[in-house]
């Protein structure tokens, strides 16, 4: 029962991954590769089809006259007095509640739709229902899959929090890092792997990701493509060793999914794309925003921060590395995006360092603007659908709070 059935066909075969890879080179940068930049300088949205793919031409997202989407706040964490602990991924049920993965406690909440806790699931084992470090959670018709990192183990739950089913993945396929994106009814899965851990003396690098395509939980996956991933400024320990960090304004990959969708882009360029469960492509977005110069002030705005974020302790040779580490140029083309249903995306749009506030762009199932939502700027968004939203915030003190809100 669960979304990856334990009797799954394998539908995929090899042959057909070379033309799907094609397909993915072409909506996402791949390798070290970068797609021309088009003409994205209007400002009327177009909507078109190609051999099944829809492609949304925003143009300037600045120039979209577009409305501003009215919120209610449904509850929050805080004002219940639950405790969070290293909150994971939240998902948003079909029967109004939603599903709060609490990593640092090995456990899943589960709220009413009116906001009241209906239950705990979970707790720190490998026993059925059980997790060790749940990384992931999808929705299902059914209810929602956790994903646990640590175990290499999908397990099904009702939204009620009624354990159906679980599954292992392969042994080649358990990878700590392993980020499943998207599962389908026939049991295929998309996926791509988390942190890398490649380390090098000096200098700035991204790292890559294979894009995985499961034809079925419990087999070796096809690699689709290699995607850019996160980048960073490598610098030298005395006495031996490297350390890194994220450079300033640095670029990154952005990976979600809702159900059997998922969506890829890289902040180095205004582009996304949506993909099945088994890779194939199905929406283009394109557009132009960000890419602002960075200027001197950003620069040591961002230095500042870091070296206090570090405290008064901070050794020599990191106050070095931090003065001296590169910066980018340019602001990214954009922050993040989610993926909620029928291919409806929320798209976080770059802010500069001094702003408090980020926009949110809602582009609806039919390609067009839906409106504009203003949030804090350091505000993750969980987990979105058509009427309803989640929100994670970190206090001065890393203390979490999880809000859910509806808009319309």
């Amino acid at each position: 029962m669960i979304v990856c059935r334990l009797s799954y066909a394998r539908r995929a075969r090899r042959d057909s991954r070379a033309v799907l890879f094609v397909a993915l080179c072409s909506a996402v940068a791949c390798g070290d590769g970068r797609p021309e930049a088009e003409d994205t300088s209007r400002s009327t949205v177009q909507v078109s089809d190609s051999a099944g793919v829809t492609n949304i031409a925003l143009g300037r997202v600045e120039d979209l006259s577009i409305p501003d989407l009215e919120t209610r706040l449904v509850f929050s964490t805080r004002e219940l007095g639950i405790e969070l602990f290293y909150v994971g991924d939240a998902v948003l049920l079909g029967d109004g509640g939603v599903a709060l993965a609490n990593t640092g406690a090995s456990e899943v909440l589960i709220f009413s739709g009116d906001g009241s806790l209906s239950t705990r699931i979970g707790g720190q084992g490998e026993g059925p229902g059980e997790f060790s470090a749940i990384t992931t959670l999808i929705g299902t018709p059914q209810g929602f899959v956790a994903y646990d990192a640590r175990l290499a183990r999908l397990t099904e739950f009702s939204a009620s929090g009624e354990f159906l089913d679980s599954r292992p993945l392969s042994a080649q396929s358990a990878i700590v890092d392993l980020r499943p994106l998207a599962i389908a009814a026939d049991g295929s899965m998309l996926a791509i792997l988390g942190e890398q851990r490649f380390f090098m003396p000096e200098g700035t690098k991204r790292d890559t990701t294979p894009l995985l395509a499961f034809a079925d939980p419990g087999t070796e996956p096809d690699t689709l493509a290699m995607l850019p991933a996160t980048e960073w400024s490598y610098g030298e320990i005395p006495g031996g060793g490297v350390t890194r960090r994220e450079p300033g304004f640095g670029r990154d990959i952005v990976a979600g999914g809702f159900r059997d969708r998922a969506i890829l882009g890289d902040t180095e360029l205004f582009e996304l794309s949506i993909h099945t469960a088994a890779g194939r492509l199905t929406r283009r977005i394109r557009g132009s925003a960000g890419g602002w110069p960075v200027t001197a002030d950003e620069i040591e705005t961002s230095r500042a921060a870091r070296l206090a974020r570090r405290g008064p302790d901070a050794p020599d040779w990191y106050v070095e590395f931090v003065e001296n580490a590169p910066f980018r140029e340019t602001h990214p083309a954009f922050h993040s995006a989610v993926l909620g249903p029928e291919e409806l995306v929320w798209i976080g749009l770059a802010t500069r360092p001094a702003e408090e506030t980020r926009d949110w762009l809602v582009i609806g199932p039919d390609g067009q603007p839906r409106g504009r939502l203003n949030l804090p700027a350091d505000a993750s968004v969980l987990a979105v659908d058509a009427d309803r939203f989640v929100v994670l915030q970190r206090d001065a003190l890393d203390e979490e709070e999880v809000r859910l809100y509806r808009y319309r």
